[in-house]
């Protein structure tokens, strides 16, 4: 979908993790470690990222992770912030 329309429709991005609520408290009832590995996902959103950065398709973008995205939201902030660093 993402190569037929334009998703960016303001200024700024708003992005929100959120994951399978049911599953993964199925893995886990204490949110202190990673127990779904979202490399890939988070990987693919740098990428999609930093082609509208480029493109100047925003000024400032709002990222938020929740729990159930991959078990510890603080890591998915800190996985993304390394993907984005390293791919520069």
């Amino acid at each position: 979908m993402k190569e037929k329309l334009d998703l960016i429709t303001a200024d700024f991005i708003y992005v929100r993790w959120l994951g399978d609520r049911k599953g993964i408290e199925k893995q886990t009832t204490t949110w202190d470690k990673v127990v779904v590995d979202r490399t890939a996902d988070l990987t693919e959103w740098v990428k999609l990222m930093q082609m509208w950065t480029l493109e100047r398709k925003f000024k400032r973008a709002f990222l938020f992770a929740n729990n159930h995205y991959q078990g510890f939201a603080p890591a998915t902030v800190e996985l993304f912030r390394k993907l984005w660093t390293d791919a520069d």
